[in-house]
């Protein structure tokens, strides 16, 4: 006899389907319903009471006034869990309507499935109970209601964001999407659409920290709440009504902006005078002495023990909009089809203000050692929620020419504060092969000096007419020799008399024509066995997203990887480079051009420009400077010399020129090198052996 289901669970799960939306905010039936359970943290219904701030953005993604809601935010803030985690809840549980929620790659998209959904619906007795029975409704990707809502977590692809409708879309982490999905717009544009079927009852959401770049320096704002031209996330956020926070001052009651950045420290010194304090400052110190909020009306201050108590009396206005003293809100103000809000990071409830600052200066300490102005980005946006303005574009828009900035300093000549050398070789190919070389002198704190460019066009194989063969780094292994005698033997004079200065690290690029790599592997081995291989390391460029400024590896057959490698972010390097040159005093890091380069050089450092990905797009043939420079600071970053203690350097070669392991007298080097042979002249055509020999 079979057996048959019983009608009545059908039925109870179909009754779903008719039952009225809850006319509740959504920041309410978050806490009616979303139960949060955090292993070794937090237990519970989701709350408001440490995240204040997150309460109107929640409820505006109910607005049938609105068509889209946009948080600009930093990180710890809480606008995940209550931009995302709890509207999920909410619709769910309150007014079901299809989502579609986009994570910026697909494997974030699994992630957040599997570690926020799920245990949402595990842990939220409404939720669990909504979900559908059927193994087939409840996958990765998908989630399935007895309701007949169906919640879809995707990424940015033109399939996904597509065809379907959705009465809710939202957009997680939007600057770290692509800015053209799959040659179909913007991520925002499609999902903004799918949402378009529903009139006044669909909603799309973004929310992200700022990703992008400040595009123009000397950009100018109109109004106090509109962001930099930055694209991404602001640009959506300035289109709509800016609205930005305002605490009330715990001294005089009046309301203040709180801005995005660190300008509400107003006790904190400028960037340029903190890259000078950071070198030697205590930074934790520092940081708790800065953590204060000062009133512009009142100019009091409040520590971070009265952070909490502004923050529950906050309120958000819109751009141009006006509060007073008790509270009462001016109808003024900019008006939107998209609700906009941007919280700067001494708001967000996760993030103590001495860390905000720490981190900062941290930051600030890391550029200034060694140039790489990548945490400091990742600070900035991440911490403050403000967009970046990288250093060279920042500098480049106060300052002239990098010829302009030339000094006038002897060639071949270490300068009286330098301790040793790094010179770099790039190999040219083609009908005109060479190896083009540079050397710096290095002083304390990664200062730096250009004091030497050349050439090396002829190998030491003999040629044709008595003249040494062109050279051919890809072709003839032994002509990568000539990089041993003419750079790594090489010594320059110092200011102290009879006294000159060997080569520390040659650093020589690897890649390039067929020939190339293996040439220069086996040059490496060569000298490796003289006892010279810590005297150079190979070069290659890697410029994938996300990857090291410098990493050492080995290259070799497969079954012997002997080679040292310096496998490098040539985008990272170039930066630091051009903060380097654009500096206007002496000091940490900065790199100083002597008069005597020729106009080439300067077509060469201006023949790459940095585009808004970070990424550097070679606009002329010749760039051998800037490759050049890159490489003598990979060089540089490989020896540590960021991390020396100048005062009484570990490292030998370090040190005084007096006390400096690569010190060489004049007398020294010229016993080491034996007596070079005049070259024969070469014989001139139409002469015969015995009149070429008679003129001899």
């Amino acid at each position: 006899m079979s057996s048959y289901g019983a009608a009545l669970p059908i039925i109870t799960a179909a009754a779903e389907a008719f039952r009225p939306a809850r006319r509740v905010p959504v920041a309410d039936g978050a806490a009616e319903t979303l139960r949060i359970v955090q292993p070794g943290g937090y237990t519970g219904y989701w709350s408001a009471k440490e995240t204040p701030y997150m309460i109107e953005p929640m409820n505006m993604l109910a607005s049938r006034k609105h068509e889209a809601v946009v948080f600009v935010g930093p990180a710890r803030s809480g606008k995940t869990m209550g931009l995302l985690d709890a509207w999920v809840t909410y619709a769910v549980t309150c007014d079901p309507g299809d989502m579609l929620i986009v994570q910026m790659t697909q494997d974030k998209a699994r992630d957040y499935s599997k570690t926020r959904i799920d245990r949402a619906i595990r842990h939220s007795p409404k939720m669990a109970d909504l979900l559908s029975l059927r193994g087939q409704d409840d996958n990765t990707h998908d989630k399935l209601f007895r309701h007949g809502m169906w919640l879809k977590i995707g990424w940015p692809s033109a399939s996904q964001l597509s065809s379907s409708d959705y009465r809710y879309v939202a957009l997680t982490d939007y600057d770290r999407m692509p800015d053209n999905v799959d040659g179909e717009g913007s991520a925002y544009q499609l999902g903004l659409k799918r949402t378009t079927t529903f009139l006044s009852r669909g909603m799309c959401m973004v929310e992200s920290s700022p990703g992008k770049p400040i595009t123009d320096p000397n950009y100018r704002l109109e109004t106090d709440h509109e962001a930099p031209p930055a694209g991404g996330i602001l640009g959506i956020y300035n289109r709509g009504d800016r609205r930005q926070s305002y605490w009330p001052c715990v001294h005089c009651g009046e309301f203040f902006r709180v801005k995005p950045g660190l300008g509400l420290f107003a006790s904190l010194p400028s960037e340029n005078d903190l890259l000078k304090l950071v070198r030697s400052a205590d930074l934790s110190a520092l940081a708790t002495e800065h953590a204060v909020v000062f009133c512009p009306h009142c100019g009091s201050g409040a520590d971070s023990r009265e952070k909490n108590r502004m923050l529950q009396g906050g309120h958000w206005l819109r751009d141009g909009q006006e509060i007073s003293k008790s509270g009462l809100k001016s109808d003024g103000g900019i008006h939107s089809s998209i609700a906009s809000y941007w919280l700067g990071g001494a708001s967000a409830a996760y993030q103590s203000w001495n860390n905000l600052i720490l981190r900062y200066l941290q930051a600030l300490r890391s550029y200034s050692s060694a140039g790489d102005e990548e945490s400091l980005r990742v600070t900035i946006n991440t911490d403050q929620a403000m967009p970046y303005l990288p250093m060279a574009i920042r500098e480049e828009s106060q300052r002239g020419e990098l010829a302009d900035m030339a000094e006038d300093f002897p060639r071949y000549q270490v300068p009286e504060n330098a301790r040793f050398l790094i010179a770099s070789a790039d190999v040219q190919g083609g009908q005109n092969s060479r190896f083009v070389v540079q050397v710096h002198a290095f002083g304390p704190h990664m200062e730096q000096w250009l004091i030497d460019r050349y050439e090396i066009k002829d190998s030491g194989r003999p040629g044709v007419g008595g003249e040494m063969s062109p050279i051919d780094p890809a072709s003839y292994p032994e002509d990568w020799d000539m990089l041993t005698e003419k750079v790594i033997k090489a010594t320059y004079r110092t200011t102290q008399e009879g006294q000159e200065l060997r080569v520390r690290l040659l650093v020589a690029d690897s890649g390039g024509e067929d020939g190339v790599t293996e040439n220069a592997k086996r040059w490496w081995r060569r000298l490796r066995r003289e006892g010279l291989g810590d005297k150079a390391r190979l070069y290659k460029g890697g410029s994938a997203a996300g990857a090291a400024i410098l990493k050492r590896t080995r290259i070799g057959s497969e079954s012997r990887k002997d080679v040292h490698q310096l496998l490098c972010n040539p985008n990272l390097l170039k930066d630091a480079v051009f903060n380097a040159s654009r500096r206007a005093t002496d000091g940490n890091s900065r790199l100083h051009f002597p008069t005597w380069l020729g106009a080439y050089f300067w077509d060469e450092m201006r023949a790459e420009i940095r585009e808004p990905n970070g990424k550097y797009r070679k606009i002329r043939k010749r760039n051998e400077a800037i490759d050049l420079c890159a490489m003598i600071w990979a060089g540089a970053l490989h020896l540590g010399a960021d991390r020396i203690n100048w005062d009484n350097p570990a490292q030998p070669w370090a040190r005084p020129i007096e006390h400096n392991s690569e010190r060489e007298s004049s007398d020294e080097r010229r016993a080491r090198q034996p007596i070079q042979k005049q070259r024969p002249a070469p014989k001139p055509r139409g002469i015969g052996k015995s009149d070429w020999s008679g003129r001899l």
